[in-house]
């Protein structure tokens, strides 16, 4: 018991430092990437390219800080060896769709796109935002699967981890440091300094949900699998 305990708080440190550099990191080259499009691309089509490249080639970077932070953290169990590639996989997919994706439902928000768009297109944008949800946690699916029994539920338990992350770290800054407490203007939405804040909030809540379940599943190995755990020696126990 004590070492599943273990296992989740370091799977909790290991998120909120990887969500938080990769926050800073891909507030940063975000802002630096979007800002010559800010207020000039109102073209739906264009602007669904503009995000798609620039949300995709920084969610790549994210997702490469994330999943060796992660990796840290299931070192030495098998399922660790093709945990960064998934990790950076199912972020670039994810920044690129849902790049795409804002791009097409207005630029109200990011100032790229169409100041408006048709009630109906926003609503089926917002059910895409929700499956879109599952994309990170799909590649690292795929790896799980191969070692433990019954992992279909990751993506869905990444999607609700990401959810309540997200909603507690945009909450926190921005009402709590752009409406209560003046630290943030709306303009510096997105950038290097809101984003470290919010990912550091947001990995705290993503670990904290998705930690025990993982922890409890990469204790189980699948048949196949016990042989590797045992040649992997005593730093694979999670």
């Amino acid at each position: 018991m004590s070492g599943s305990r273990v296992a989740v708080g370091r799977w909790v440190i290991v998120n909120v430092v990887g969500f938080t550099v990769g926050g800073a990191v891909c507030g940063t080259l975000l802002r630096w990437m979007q800002q010559p499009y800010y207020a000039v691309v109102f073209s739906a089509a264009e602007a669904a390219g503009v995000l798609a490249w620039t949300v995709g080639v920084s969610s790549a970077i994210f997702g490469a800080i994330l999943g060796v932070s992660q990796w840290w953290a299931i070192r030495g169990h098998p399922a660790a060896s093709w945990w960064l590639p998934a990790t950076c996989a199912g972020w670039s997919l994810t920044g690129v769709t849902g790049g795409a994706i804002s791009g097409v439902a207005g630029g109200s928000v990011s100032t790229i796109g169409p100041r408006s768009v048709p009630t109906g297109l926003l609503v089926a944008v917002a059910a895409a935002g929700v499956l879109l949800g599952l994309l990170p946690g799909t590649p690292q699916w795929l790896v799980l699967r191969r070692h433990v029994e019954s992992a279909a539920w990751w993506p869905g338990l990444t999607l609700l981890g990401l959810a309540v992350g997200f909603s507690a770290g945009f909450l926190v800054v921005r009402l709590g440091l752009v409406d209560v407490v003046p630290a943030f203007r709306p303009e510096d939405f997105p950038s290097g300094k809101v984003l470290t804040l919010v990912g550091a909030v947001a990995g705290a809540g993503y670990g904290a949900v998705t930690g025990p379940q993982l922890a409890r599943k990469l204790s189980r190995l699948l048949p196949s699998g016990d042989a590797a755990l045992s040649a992997a020696g005593p730093t694979a126990e999670v």
